[in-house]
């Protein structure tokens, strides 16, 4: 399961989040081990950290290109199907449930760990409770803090890992967009 994890055949959805000259897939691996350096040969260097990248539903929501007779990408084989469910299920298990409260801050290092959210409910904007006061909807902001290695940043196993932007969704040079209120 872990050799299917980490051989770097698996597509992933862009999701629309395509720049000029862009498939709307790329192709990686879901497991790495991080990048060596040339001064890390030395008698005892420290054993390599694990990274993830995986969405599943980035995996498993390119049918429109894997199926069907037009089909350009191949669909997942049987053993990423069983290697994704197993993940899954052992996330599954193994989860921790955090209950955020507003104004409560998480801090994830997405490479290393496997995170996901529970359902919500918002309110529709305009919607009023009982004494008419217009009810608050959600508004969750995330901050993609990457800072390349020359400056401190960790190492990671992508090629990115000393660009001062990187990571992230970035779409040709549409600028970052940062709502402060709910839209």
């Amino acid at each position: 399961m872990i050799e299917t994890l980490a051989t770097p055949n698996w597509y992933f959805d862009r999701k629309g989040e395509i720049s000029p000259g862009q498939d709307p897939w790329y192709v990686s691996s879901v497991l790495y081990t991080e990048r060596r350096r040339e001064e890390d040969d030395s008698d005892s260097p420290p054993p390599p950290r694990v990274w993830n990248k995986v969405d599943p539903n980035n995996l498993t929501s390119l049918a429109r290109y894997n199926s069907g007779p037009d089909a350009v990408i191949p669909p997942l084989s049987e053993k990423q199907t069983y290697a994704l469910k197993m993940l899954e299920q052992t996330a599954s298990e193994l989860a921790l449930h955090m209950v955020l409260e507003p104004g409560d801050v998480q801090l994830l290092a997405n490479g290393h760990v496997l995170h996901a959210r529970t359902a919500y409910k918002d309110w529709p904007p305009g919607s009023v409770d009982e004494a008419g006061r217009e009810r608050v909807r959600r508004h969750l902001m995330r901050l993609w803090l990457a800072v390349p290695e020359s400056e401190g940043g960790l190492r990671t196993p992508f090629f990115d890992s000393d660009w001062k932007k990187r990571g992230g969704i970035q779409v040709g040079d549409v600028p970052p967009v940062c709502p402060l209120d709910a839209e």
